[in-house]
């Protein structure tokens, strides 16, 4: 199973991100929310931080924001961007800032037309499908996008833009509980929100060229570490899950450690910029 891990070339390189490893792990020993369960762990942290680092937006997006971990470490990245974040229960939220605008409403149904559409990043961290979200984010005129939750085909609970690349599709293969997903899709429903995860689609190659034609880079982070077993405890391979090579191979520094104890919380989260 062969599939695209890049399009284009980011400004950034291997090396820049090693650099910066230990430093992050200073940051992240001092993290609001030590127990972040459900939520992003070292790995995507420092990735997202480093990439907010290196963009240095105007304005964050962030839809999904669930105990606010990601809200601090925006804000730590991007100390002068104006950030706005959406949840659907706000009530859940432990860190929040009070230069932060909070919304309970999705994504695609917020007035953004006061934002500056080319300096602005939008992080999705609200498993909903990659796809529509890119297209939606095209209408609305924004340039850069992250997805934490990248899932190979057959895994997950939504639509990514990995499994787009994979033509693979999306649907009754994945491993993500339908209860569940039910449950929430009835939620959304009462607040008026369209889900597009429980809807199946099939394995396609016309998602994968309207990508490639619209997007001038698509960037999977590579992992900190990389196990020999995925977080489904299967193999960890290139031919079911094609991944960039990781930026570390032994622990061989005290400050790595937290980084290889969480390494099966790599979700190929990617960078993703429109033309």
């Amino acid at each position: 199973m062969k599939a695209e891990t890049a399009i284009g070339t980011v400004s950034w390189s291997r090396a820049d991100m090693i650099a910066k490893l230990e430093a992050f792990s200073e940051l992240y020993r001092r993290r609001p929310i030590p127990d972040n369960e459900g939520g992003m762990r070292s790995q995507h942290m420092f990735l997202t931080w480093f990439a907010l680092q290196e963009l240095q937006p105007q304005a964050v997006i962030e839809s999904g924001v669930w105990l606010g971990q990601g809200t601090w470490l925006i804000e730590s990245a991007c100390p002068n961007a104006q950030i706005y974040c959406i949840d659907l229960n706000l009530d859940q939220i432990q860190y929040k800032p009070k230069q932060a605008t909070y919304f309970n409403q999705d994504f695609a149904t917020i007035d953004w037309n006061h934002l500056p559409k080319e300096d602005t990043v939008i992080f999705f961290d609200d498993h909903q499908n990659a796809y529509e979200r890119v297209k939606t984010a095209k209408w609305f005129g924004f340039k850069h996008l992250m997805f934490e939750d990248n899932y190979p085909a057959f895994q997950g609970d939504c639509y990514s833009l990995k499994k787009v690349l994979m033509q693979m599709g999306h649907g009754s293969a994945g491993t993500h509980n339908p209860i569940k997903s039910i449950v929430k899709q009835k939620v959304k429903e009462v607040v008026g929100i369209k889900e597009h995860t429980l809807t199946e689609i099939r394995p396609n190659e016309v998602d994968a060229a309207y990508l490639k034609q619209n997007l001038e880079i698509y960037y999977e982070f590579p992992p900190i570490y990389k196990t020999a077993l995925t977080r489904w405890g299967d193999a960890w391979n290139d031919e079911r899950y094609p991944t960039p090579e990781p930026l570390l191979q032994t622990v061989e520094k005290e400050y790595q450690a937290v980084y290889q104890a969480e390494a099966t919380s790599y979700n190929w989260i990617c960078y993703a910029k429109l033309r």
